[in-house]
């Protein structure tokens, strides 16, 4: 088996179905750039959840999985759900490399778009 990578971008989720619909859209831009696995995950209230979204890549044959958590600040998600979901998988899929990613809210990329976009609103 070729060695392959993947990348699951994971986000809080809502009650609200059309809350991901944003989501949707980064990842189908990661797909078109990226000829690896990537896919969504979510915290809580949708599916699939971080876990589900690891056993997925794991059976399509990932090697490697990075998560990027699409957070705009870090707080307990981060801080605390994050490493104990990724030591739950690790300990799960012990022939994986699980590792994450800052979150997007710490790239300064992300926060100089932000601010950009900001900008933009006033004039």
């Amino acid at each position: 088996m070729k060695d392959k990578s993947a990348v699951i971008l994971f986000a809080h989720g809502s009650r609200d179905p059309q809350w991901r619909m944003p989501f949707e859209a980064i990842l189908q831009s990661v797909k078109q750039s990226n000829p690896g696995l990537a896919g969504l995950a979510f915290l809580e209230n949708m599916q699939p959840s971080l876990s589900e979204s690891i056993a997925d890549m794991v059976r399509a044959g990932a090697l490697e999985i990075k998560i990027v958590p699409l957070f705009l600040a870090v707080g307990s998600h981060v801080r605390k759900d994050l490493p104990d979901l990724l030591a739950q998988a690790r300990e799960l899929h012990p022939e994986v490399k699980i590792t994450a990613s800052e979150a997007i809210g710490e790239n300064q990329t992300i926060q100089h778009a932000i601010a950009q976009f900001a900008l933009a609103q006033s004039t």
